[in-house]
């Protein structure tokens, strides 16, 4: 609220100095004045989005990019010019081309400057346990229930690119692909709004480097962190490159519960099974049961006796027979 009383005084402020600046023309005087409130505010909103260690290496690299212009258009001058229109124009051309190069490459260095000036590393770890995660495990979704059970006390970093794989996702004509992207955006959504869940954003881009597989090991490295993921390819890569990596597909493999034979449990039986008479039920974790002569019991809850199982490269398959 203070903010906009202080935006509201500051577009009478100029209102009014225009008033008294067009003392000939008070109507446009005032016009003018507000206009250019309204432009000096929109200038300011524009800058919010902007992270203040990029506004501050693009006001660096500007006045590095003048002081050079300075220089060379000192050295420039030496030659002799017709008229003095054409030193303005030298001397304008070449202020507004280092101008421009400073900016951007002071934009573009803040990455880069962590050697040499921690501060700039928008991530600095300081002994935290850090997990960098991709998009696959956003759109899973079971990150945020195992960070809210406090089960990994760490910090996720969450990569500005991965967010903007996740909206291109959201923004696909693929009916699957968008709500894949919305599914991840609300995970992410979910974790920065929750105090009990440490959350940083990383907004170095790396604009050289194309896939965003290759970004998030990139990113991991920098930051010694390790890479949260359901992506088997990127676990591999990640793996090679000697960063730690946590799979929830392979936890989940792991944490699923060892029925030993003999063991008795009560299941639904969904649907009938590829064999003549079989059932087919399912655990909670996914595990899928066939169950013996389980097939005239559909949509009832029975009881089983475990017999065997056998574990495949998609999961494990558990045989039981009616109790």
């Amino acid at each position: 609220m203070g903010l906009y009383i202080v935006r509201g005084f500051f577009i009478l402020f100029l209102s009014f100095a225009g008033l008294f600046y067009f003392p000939g023309n008070k109507l446009e005087g005032v016009l003018i004045g507000f206009l250019g409130g309204l432009v000096v505010i929109g200038i300011e909103k524009f800058f919010e989005r902007v992270p203040f260690k990029k506004i501050l290496m693009g006001i660096i690299g500007l006045l590095i990019g003048l002081l050079t212009a300075i220089l060379v258009a000192n050295f420039l001058l030496l030659a002799p010019f017709q008229t003095t229109q054409e030193i303005i124009a030298t001397r304008f051309i070449l202020y507004a081309v280092f101008s421009y190069l400073g900016i951007i490459f002071g934009i573009r260095s803040v990455g880069e400057l962590g050697f040499l000036l921690p501060y700039f590393h928008t991530i600095k770890n300081q002994g935290e346990d850090l997990f960098v995660i991709d998009s696959s495990v956003a759109i899973d979704g079971r990150i945020y229930e195992l960070m809210k059970s406090h089960f990994l006390e760490s910090t996720i970093i969450i990569p500005s690119f991965i967010t903007k794989e996740l909206q291109e996702l959201a923004d696909s004509s693929s009916e699957m692909k968008r709500q894949r992207g919305r599914r991840g955006l609300e995970t992410l959504k979910k974790i920065q709004e929750d105090n009990s869940i440490s959350t940083k954003f990383y907004e170095e881009e790396y604009p050289d480097i194309e896939s965003v597989d290759a970004k998030l090991v990139k990113l991991a490295a920098d930051i010694k962190a390790k890479v949260l993921t359901n992506d088997f390819n990127l676990a591999k890569v990640a793996e090679v490159q000697n960063i730690k990596v946590l799979n929830l597909n392979t936890l989940a493999v792991v944490m699923k519960p060892k029925l030993a034979s003999g063991e008795v449990w009560n299941i639904k039986v969904v649907k009938e099974g590829k064999e003549h008479g079989q059932g087919i039920g399912y655990l909670e974790d996914g595990t899928m049961i066939v169950i013996e002569e389980g097939a005239k019991f559909v949509g009832k809850n029975i009881d089983i006796i475990i017999d065997t199982s056998l574990q495949t490269s998609t999961g494990r398959i558990i045989f039981a027979k009616v109790k």
